[in-house]
């Protein structure tokens, strides 16, 4: 017998042992008519309880569609137990040691029968579930069902690889099932791929649970308190809580104390416990002089294996208020303790002894807190020019989420007629009721657009800038208009001239900002002097006002008459050169 006959023979015979696999597409097309059954299920019984992993149809398993073939079991995590080594897809590894009666295989059929086969390895069916209809053959290594559920039972006699294929009842194979008997799964050693840890909120049980290792919200940059929260939940390879208690240690960086399991200010850098470390467990993290700021790294161990680092910043009490964005109210405005328009505002801020800012904290500036005294023996008094005052009202921060929250500040012009300006403080109470004081700053007030001017930032400009027009806008009394002072009427009234363009069109509900408005401008204008043009009609000075401007070449040129004055100088030089050797020669 040649070679090739000889392994036709074994190929044949091979086929026959385990039953028909496919092996072009135009059979598993075949398959697909022939098979209805939808699920096949998994389940090992342990001493330690009901084992989980899942399988998951491979691409050629005919008629039925992914997920249709599963591993399931009675408890657990659905991914891997102790006494069931879980890999992936349609393999897995049994605990042989913790078996106590067998393997349980639960198939699903709808209208067809079908056929379960031990194809090899050291494995027998055992019994069916009770009320089933399928059948075991003599050999023990293949059961056939007819009905829609049955549950038959698989048992490991020894260490190996257990081969097992389910059939339609026409032998077109749907799944293969790979089991790797082994003495022990080896389980109760720290997995830090499947455990959790993270920064959290709160020390309770059930916020310090963990299933992810996302941090929470303002746990690692932590603004209204001195403390923060790092949960563990530590597990084996098979998604299981520690059977066996180890040191689990924090250690801190920076001074910041640590403590495990206790929600109190630790006293060391450094806090050991023995324990599994499982769902709960929880380390706070506290700044070590209460209102200090600080930010340290924690490292957490666990029986010498690092576990993880967070990085906290632990934000300190309000020891500075910075004021900002301070505006121009409207004279003869006053603030009422509502959103009054035309009130002047501010902006403000407490910051701790870094620099970074802390939200909310201010019990109230000035006028709301009895602390006018103070401020005014400080800065001197609040007048705005003759007769005009102007009165500080800041209120606490509107907004506290976050750490860039700002506090609202208002303050009255009053004098209908006055113009000016004042300087103001703002003062309030830190979380430790310290008495804090910000710098000094100028307020000013301005009435209605009386008179006003145009201007550019440059004179010339080269095909391709941006330009800047401003608008420079006064009250009647010359001084910087009001912020709520709009530029009525500019809309349709304004051209920069030839080809250029605003980069935003001006419209007559603009605003004022510290007397000026500003506009860009592109130059797409050939080299030469333009005009620029704009009417305001709302305000007392309703003529247009007009300026010049030139735009010249982005690049270097030579005009004619440079380059016939180079020429001539050239000529001349060459002419004295000439002049020069003539003498030379007669001398010889």
């Amino acid at each position: 017998m040649c070679a090739r006959e000889d392994g036709i023979r074994r190929s044949k015979d091979l086929r026959a042992e385990i039953g028909k696999f496919p092996n072009s597409t135009n059979e598993r097309k075949q398959m697909s008519k022939k098979t209805n059954f939808k699920r096949i299920a998994l389940v090992a019984v342990a001493s330690l309880g009901f084992g989980v992993f899942t399988s998951i149809a491979p691409a050629n398993a005919a008629a039925v569609s992914d997920g249709d073939v599963t591993i399931t079991g009675a408890v657990g995590t659905a991914v891997a137990n102790i006494g069931i080594c879980y890999t992936s897809g349609a393999e897995a590894t049994i605990d042989k040691a913790t078996i106590t009666t067998a393997a349980t295989l639960t198939f699903a059929v709808a209208t067809s029968t079908g056929y379960l086969k031990i194809v090899s390895g050291p494995a027998s069916f055992t019994g069916i579930g009770e009320n089933n209809t399928a059948t075991i053959n003599a050999a023990a290594d293949k059961i056939t069902f007819t009905a829609t559920t049955a549950v038959a039972s698989l048992k490991a006699s020894a260490v190996g690889t257990v081969k097992v294929a389910s059939f339609t009842s026409s032998d077109a194979i749907v799944e293969n099932f790979t089991i790797t008997v082994v003495a022990k799964c080896g389980g109760d050693s720290l997995s830090l791929a499947d455990s959790y840890y993270r920064t959290v909120a709160e020390s309770t049980v059930t916020a310090g649970f963990v299933t992810t290792n996302v941090d929470d919200s303002g746990t690692t940059d932590v603004a209204t308190k001195g403390y923060s929260y790092i949960a563990v939940d530590l597990k084996d390879a098979y998604g299981e809580a520690l059977g066996t208690a180890g040191a689990l240690i924090a250690t801190a960086t920076n001074g910041a104390l640590v403590n495990i399991n206790s929600d109190t200010a630790g006293s060391a850098t450094t806090a050991v416990l023995a324990t599994t470390a499982g769902s709960g467990t929880f380390i706070r993290v506290d700044t070590p002089t209460a209102g200090t700021p600080i930010t340290t790294a924690v490292s957490v161990t666990f029986n010498g294996a690092s576990v993880v680092t967070k990085t906290i910043k632990l934000r300190g009490y309000g020891r500075s208020i910075v004021v900002t964005d301070t505006t121009v109210g409207l004279s003869g405005q006053a603030y009422t303790g509502t959103s009054t328009a035309g009130a002047g505002t501010f902006k403000y801020q407490w910051k701790d002894a870094n620099g970074d800012v802390v939200p909310g904290g201010a019990v109230a500036a000035t006028a709301a807190t009895g602390l006018t005294t103070l401020v005014t023996a400080v800065y001197g008094g609040a007048s705005v020019g003759v007769g005009n005052t102007v009165a500080g009202a800041a209120a606490s921060p509107t907004t506290t989420s976050g750490v860039t929250s700002y506090g609202d500040g208002k303050f009255t012009c009053t004098g209908s007629t006055k113009s000016g300006s004042a300087t103001l403080a703002v003062a309030g109470n830190n979380a430790n009721l310290d008495t804090v004081v910000s710098a000094a700053f100028t307020v000013t007030c301005g009435g209605a657009l009386d008179t006003w001017t145009i201007s550019t930032d440059k004179a010339s400009y080269a095909t391709g800038d941006i330009g800047t027009l401003t608008i420079t806008g006064k009250d009647a009394n010359g001084a910087m208009v009001t912020d709520i002072a709009t530029l009525a009427g500019i809309t349709g009234n304004v051209t920069i001239g030839g080809g250029a363009a605003f980069v935003s069109t001006p419209v007559s509900a603009d605003t004022f900002t510290k007397g000026v408005k500003t506009y860009k401008f592109l130059v797409n204008n050939d080299e030469g002097s333009y005009g620029a043009s704009v009417k305001i009609t709302g305000a007392t000075d309703t003529s247009a006002k007009t300026l010049q401007y030139k735009v010249a070449s982005g690049t270097t040129t030579v005009s004619n008459a440079d380059v016939l004055k180079s020429i001539v100088a050239l000529i001349a030089s060459i002419n004295k050169q000439i002049q020069a050797l003539q003498k030379l020669i007669l001398k010889r």
